[in-house]
């Protein structure tokens, strides 16, 4: 099995816990409820991680900027997002909700107090990146055997125009949760070296800004004048935002299974794991948005191309 990360065991796992995450929305609730913070930690042993992040970060002088690094992460979106737009390309659905949710995740960084550590939430932001940028460029590039299998079945629906817009929103989201987050939560570490605190909180804090990000709107404007997330208000709906919530916990919760195996061996075992779950959480979003025999994305697709 491809290695698509560079991991150090971050220490011996002390406990060992069976977690279940149990969704449950009831239809007459209208906010944002943030359990998963209710949730512990696993027990690891603090240990510095190598992620090649500050390469990437530093300035034309050779300094580390965190912050500035979130600006390129930003840029190089804006870019992507540009070119799907052009060409009505229905990967762009996705890029548009990953750009304006980086975009919201910038401004609660520099929000005082928001984060515990916000250098390092600026950390995971650009490694997160940078597994959805190599699945995109790898199908870009036809190394298909290189895309991930989640990564691959948003790509083809995208290519084949074959799922609603929602299909295309959520296939992304799920391919990029469930099989890139773990991944790079474990490339760069559960646990704080130097304080030795687990970074769950801030894991957890996510949530928050994401409960705040406003696509309807934009992909109105943009894609699809009848799209509607089912939401009373522009931004995600409460069913959304729960199970965007639960697909994080389950990545924090492989990341631990990651962190914890001691072999390399190991490691690949958790990591045929997930990749398994985010094919299979694929699967259920395509068949639940794929369009009938008597649809398909035409009038979007029109539309589209009046409005880029």
């Amino acid at each position: 099995m491809t290695k698509f990360f560079a991991l150090r065991r971050g220490g011996q796992l002390k406990r060992l816990a069976s977690i279940t995450v149990l969704f449950s929305a009831a239809s007459s609730a209208s906010e944002y409820l943030p359990f998963t913070g209710y949730l512990p930690p696993l027990s690891f042993s603090a240990e510095e991680y190598e992620s090649g992040y500050n390469d990437y970060c530093r300035d034309d002088v050779g300094h580390i900027n965190t912050y500035r690094c979130v600006d390129k992460v930003i840029r190089e979106m804006t870019h992507r997002y540009d070119d799907f737009h052009d060409t009505c390309d229905h990967r762009g659905v996705f890029g548009l909700v990953y750009l304006m949710t980086t975009q919201e995740y910038q401004r609660a960084s520099l929000e005082p107090g928001f984060f515990q550590d916000p250098e390092f939430v600026n950390h995971e932001d650009v490694i997160f990146a940078k597994l959805y940028n190599s699945a995109a460029d790898n199908w870009s590039g036809g190394r298909l055997e290189f895309v991930p299998p989640a990564w691959r079945v948003a790509f083809e629906t995208s290519r084949d125009r074959s799922v609603s817009t929602t299909g295309d929103m959520l296939l992304g989201i799920s391919a990029h949760i469930n099989r890139d987050l773990p991944i790079a939560l474990a490339t760069i570490g559960l646990v704080d070296p130097a304080t030795g605190l687990s970074r769950k909180p801030d894991h957890d804090k996510v949530n928050t800004f994401l409960a705040r990000v406003e696509p309807d709107p934009a992909i109105q404007q943009s894609w699809d004048a009848d799209y509607s997330s089912g939401s009373s208000t522009p931004h995600l709906s409460l069913a959304t935002m729960s199970l965007i919530q639960t697909w994080r916990e389950a990545a924090w919760r492989w990341a631990e299974q990651l962190v914890a195996a001691p072999t390399a061996a190991e490691q690949a075992i958790v990591l045929m794991g997930i990749e398994r779950y985010a094919y299979e959480q694929a699967m259920a979003i395509k068949t639940a948005t794929q369009y009938t025999v008597l649809e398909n994305s035409g009038d979007r697709d029109v539309y589209c191309a009046v409005n880029n």
